[in-house]
Parts: structure tokens; sequence; C-alpha cells
């Protein structure tokens, strides 16, 4: 305990007798250190967040909270406790423990409830088990689709019976939560057949899909298959007939104006109807067969077989209107017929609309040649109403923002992983200010002590004259300079009397005494006598 009391006032003492600029820099260097410990420490302790889950319930978020707080991992609660944020080395490990503890939050429960039936589970228990592990399988495979976060199913499955005209049909219904409040009609038929394949007897019709918003996503038969399959197919078509065109009018501009210096868009009305036309020619009618009875005498008769046909008729009905007589005559033609079926298809273009503009100054005669030049390569048909237009203007220079991600990410976002870097950077900006400030300190008292021994040499050869003819001390030649500025000790006033004589002496000859030179000195460098005086000070 002494050796330490002991040592403790050693190094008091020490400290005592350093300088102020010594001391200021020991501070100055230990704050330092304390510092970059500091900064360095916490670069390496820091905990960097990342997302565990999000748009939790609060149901959820409490379990998984308790669970991070028995297990002594740091977290933080962000979008009103709907989000939590752990270390985000930790963030796949543990969500790998919660799904090995089947904890994993807006999880089903699908056919592994039946692993914890026992012997005395009833039939009763076995059904509504059945009910819901087909639901919570149902939701799995629902949420696996890409446009839906979260889904919902509920299942009505009626008793059976006996009676056939007496059981129900089973009906479901889906709310969907979706990522992007979108989902194509194809995911959501999709949807439809797999529900209905999944429950026994379940019919499409009896399925209904709704968002979180409550709008109907299911439709009939017939307005799906018109909207998902036809319209997308024609929209392809319309598109891709469209996107051809362009190219074949881009060809021929690259090479007048360059790739960038032009934009060509071009629409096209199109008719997806299918007409079917049927036409029936007829040519001239011949004579196929020809069927003629007489009846009358045997005479008449004759002479209707060899006469022509209007004499047969007046022979046979006679002319003097004598006797039974009839007449018939069957002629078949026969006409040659040609029918002609035409069919147009679907796409057929009934107006094309096309739009060019060009980085140039055009002219009406540069305009023209253009608009005959692009006719010529997308069909045009003056017929059909078809419009091309053609104008020059000054493209607009797009502005770069040098502080934009080129991801779309904020400028902030991208600046996180230069946090680290900033930090130390701004350390050691700051360890380098203290050491020049430090340098600057000790340079600037270098300067102080070397004009201090300067002065005190120059002083002392004024003095030095006094000091060798009366033989006095320093301590007497300093005094005798200043001329009794200052306190003199006890020591030195013996000498009095002695330095009293020189100067009697040196006022008898004519010449300035030590003391007046002192004095001049003092008056025409009251900077450089001040440092003396403080140098004094200090030694006394």
């Amino acid at each position: 305990m002494d050796k330490v009391k002991e040592w403790t006032e050693q190094l008091k003492d020490r400290w005592q007798m350093q300088s102020s600029l010594k001391k200021m820099i020991v501070v100055l260097s230990v704050i330092s250190v304390l510092g970059i410990t500091a900064a360095v420490y916490y670069l390496n302790t820091r905990i960097e967040y990342g997302i565990l889950f999000t748009d939790l319930s609060d149901a959820d978020a409490g379990t998984i909270s308790k669970d991070l707080e028995e297990q002594q991992i740091a977290y933080k609660l962000a979008d009103n406790g709907t989000t939590i944020l752990i270390d985000k080395d930790q963030v796949d490990e543990y969500r790998i423990n919660l799904a090995v503890d089947n904890k994993l939050p807006n999880t089903s429960t699908g056919f592994e409830l039946f692993d914890d039936a026992n012997m005395m589970t009833t039939d009763e228990d076995r059904k509504i088990m059945y009910q819901r592990a087909v639901t919570g399988e149902l939701q799995r495979a629902i949420e696996s689709i890409d446009a839906v976060k979260s889904a919902k199913v509920l299942l009505v499955m009626p008793e059976e019976s006996v009676f056939s005209s007496e059981e129900s049909a089973p009906t479901a219904s889906i709310v969907l939560t979706l990522k992007n409040q979108q989902i194509s009609d194809e995911s959501v038929q999709g949807i439809v057949t797999l529900t209905s394949g999944a429950v026994e007897k379940l019919k499409p019709e009896n399925v209904k899909v709704v968002d979180s918003a409550g709008n109907t996503l299911t439709r009939t038969e017939d307005e799906a298959s018109q909207l998902s399959g036809l319209n997308n197919k024609y929209i392809a078509i319309k598109d891709s007939y469209e996107k051809t065109l362009e190219e074949k009018v881009a060809k021929l501009l690259t090479p007048i104006y360059g790739a960038d210096k032009f934009q060509v868009s071009i629409n096209l009305d199109l008719n997806f109807d299918s007409i079917e036309r049927k036409k029936v020619t007829y040519d001239d009618p011949e004579i196929k067969s020809e069927t003629v009875q007489a009846a009358g005498s045997q005479g008449t008769v004759q002479e209707a077989q060899t006469g022509t046909v209007d004499d047969n008729v007046s022979n046979v009905t006679g002319t003097d209107g004598e006797g039974n007589n009839s007449y018939s005559r069957s002629v078949e033609n026969e006409l040659d017929t040609e029918t002609t079926t035409t069919i147009t298809a679907p796409g057929m273009i009934e107006r094309m609309t096309s739009s060019i503009v060009i980085n140039a100054n055009l002219s009406q005669a540069d305009q023209a040649e253009l608009q005959q030049l692009i006719a010529s390569a997308v069909g045009y048909d003056n017929d059909r109403g078809d419009q091309i237009a053609i104008q020059g203007f000054d493209f607009a220079q797009a502005e770069v923002d040098p502080a934009a991600d080129p991801q779309g990410n904020e400028p902030i976002a991208a600046a996180k992983g230069y946090l680290k870097y900033a930090i130390i950077g701004g350390i050691v900006l700051t360890l380098f200010l203290v050491i020049l400030m430090i340098v600057g300190v000790i340079r600037r008292r270098r300067k102080e002590d070397e004009l201090e021994v300067d002065v005190t040499e120059e002083m002392v050869t004024f003095a030095q004259p006094s000091v060798v003819s009366t033989g006095a001390s320093p301590t007497v030649a300093q005094e005798v300079v200043f001329g009794g500025v200052g306190n003199r000790s006890a020591e030195t006033k013996p000498a009095a009397p002695e330095a009293s004589t020189q100067e009697t002496a040196a006022e008898h000859s004519g010449e300035p005494t030590l003391d007046q030179t002192a004095r001049n000195y003092a008056e025409s460098n009251p900077e450089v006598a001040a440092e003396l005086i403080k140098a004094w000070m200090k030694e006394k």
C-alpha cells in the first residue's frame, strides 16, 4: 500500500514538473487514443439490422417478439410494429429455426394435423381435421403464386346423405391479398381450377374469389374465355404487327438520320371478326329430259308425235272440237351452278396511322419525299383512310442526376455502405488536425524560448563591462542594467556603492551609463524587455 502511495506521489510530482505544453500534448494524445478506440469498438460491435418479417399481424408480431426475447436476440420494430428487424447475419438462421419449430407467421396447417391424431379421435373429429388440412394445403398452394401475398380459404363441405336429391354441393370462398393490387385473369382461373380439383364434388362455378378490397375476381366461363384468351391473343397479334411495321420504317430512316435521331409509332385498327361469304352462280338452263303425252284418235296421236309442239297441241285439241283428246308435256331443265365460299381470317387492317418524329429541320419537300418512302414501306392504302404524319423537332437532352443510383435507389440508401469508411476518415482527419495543432504549439514555444535566450544574451552583453570591472555577479549586473527594476535581494545590496562609483565615473567621462543604456534599449524594444522580465520572474 505504501509503495502504491509512493508511486502515486512520484507520478503526481512528475506531472507537476512538466510544462504546460507537455501536459497539453499528453491530454490530447489520451483523448485521441480513447476516441479512436471508441470508434473502432462501435464499428466492430454495432448491429446492422436486416428485415426478418414484414406486414405481420399483431398476434404474429407478439409471438415472434416474445421468442426473440427468450433467445436474447436483439431486435427492432418498425412500421407500427408490423415489421421486425434483427441482425442481418442471423436472419436466415432464425427463419430456419422458426420453420423447424413450425412457428413461421401466416402459415397454415396441412395434413400434418394427422401426425398428432391418437386413438381417442372420433370420426367427427377426423372430418373436421380433414377439412382443416385441405384448407391449409390450398392456402399454401395459392400463396405460392407470385402475385398473391396471402390467402384465406373457406370451405363448406356438407355432410353426405343417403338420398342424392337432398345432398348439397360443396362451395369455396377465397380472399386474396395481392402484392401489387393486380392479378391476371389466368391466375384467378388457375386458382379456381386448383380449388375445384382439390375438393371432391366441388364445381368451378361454386368457387368465388375476391381480393382484400372486396372486388370479385371470378368471372363466368364465357367472360373468362373472352377476356383472358381471345383479348390477350388479339392484343399480341396487334402489337406484333405494329412492331414489324415500325422496324421496317426504322431500317429506312437509320442510314439517313441515325439510330437515335427519330421515333416511329404506328397504330393499326384490326378487324378480328371471322367472316364467311357464299356465292352461287347459275348458267343458262339446258333440257335434261322431256316427256310428252297425247290422248285421242290414232291418227291424231300420230300427228302429234310427228309435229312440232304447237302443232301437236292443235292436233290433239283438234279444230273441230269433236272427240275427247288430251296432251301433256314434261320438260326437266338442268342448271349448272357454281358455289363460292369465302372466309375472311380475323386480323384484317381497317385503318393505319403512322407518326414519325425526326430530330431535324424538315422542309416541305423533305416531308413529301419521306411520306412517299414510308407509304411504300408500310403498305399505305388511301381507300382505308390511312394517314402518315411526319414532323421535324429538336429532341430534348436527357438530364442525368449524378447523385441518383442507376438501379433507382435513393442516394442515401446507396451511401449507407460507405458510412463506415466516412467515420474512419473523419477520425483520421481529426487526429491529423490535432497533431498539426500540437506541432504548431511546439514550434511557437521553441521560437519563444529562442527569443528569450537571444534577449538574455544581448542584455548580458550590455552588462558585461560592469561585471568585468567590478567583479560583480551576473545578478548584480542584471539589476544594474534595469536601474533598480525589480526587487533586489539582500545579497546584492553591498555592491550598490561600487556601482554608484562606476556610474559617477561614467557621467564625468561624458559616456552613457549602463543604466541609461538598458533603459534606452528597453524603451526602443519594449517587447524584448517584457519577455526578459517574464523569464526572470519564472526563474524566481
